[in-house]
């Protein structure tokens, strides 16, 4: 059963990495390079429309498994409580994940929010508002910064599971 858990949310979580690299990739493609985000003048209006719904329909899937890498390391965390104490790249991972999760969780509840106003309407109802928000979202340094810090949290975690320093020595 553990190592179905371990494995569970190692999936869950390079799926979240990886679409959260992805959303990234194709949000920061709408803007000119080194400006303060503004965006490229040969993109048409329906060229940004649509590269913002398809970071927000990526958002679904990031979420959905984030919130289950977030439960199932809750899970990890009291069947294996007796043994953080010897092992301690896990506890480091649980301490990095747990730290992480109101970052994450916060922007899981931003991309709700836009996902909710664009899905139950059509892709015709790309509002100046979802875009000012997405914009005014990656303009904000606070977030920019608080994302960086947990994707390296997360990254790091990946380097703990590989590695497993502190682990107890066995004779």
């Amino acid at each position: 059963m553990k190592k179905v858990l371990y494995f569970i949310f190692a999936i869950s979580l390079v799926i979240w990495l990886g679409g959260s690299v992805i959303r990234n990739v194709i949000i920061f493609d709408l803007f000119v390079p080194g400006t303060e985000l503004t965006y490229k003048n040969f993109y048409t209006s329906e060229i940004i429309d649509y590269n913002i719904y398809l970071f927000i329909s990526a958002s679904t899937y990031t979420s959905i498994s984030y919130i289950l890498a977030f439960l199932v390391s809750n899970i990890i965390l009291i069947m294996e409580r007796k043994y953080l104490k010897n092992q301690g790249w896990l506890f480091m991972s649980i301490v990095l994940f747990l730290l992480v999760s109101p970052i994450v969780i916060y922007n899981i509840y931003n991309d709700f929010s836009i996902s909710r106003a664009l899905f139950y309407n059509d892709l015709s109802f790309m509002s100046s508002d979802i875009k000012s928000t997405i914009f005014n979202r990656y303009k904000s340094n606070l977030n920019t910064i608080l994302s960086g810090i947990s994707y390296l949290a997360n990254f790091t975690i990946i380097a703990f599971s590989i590695w497993k320093p502190l682990s107890e020595l066995k004779n």
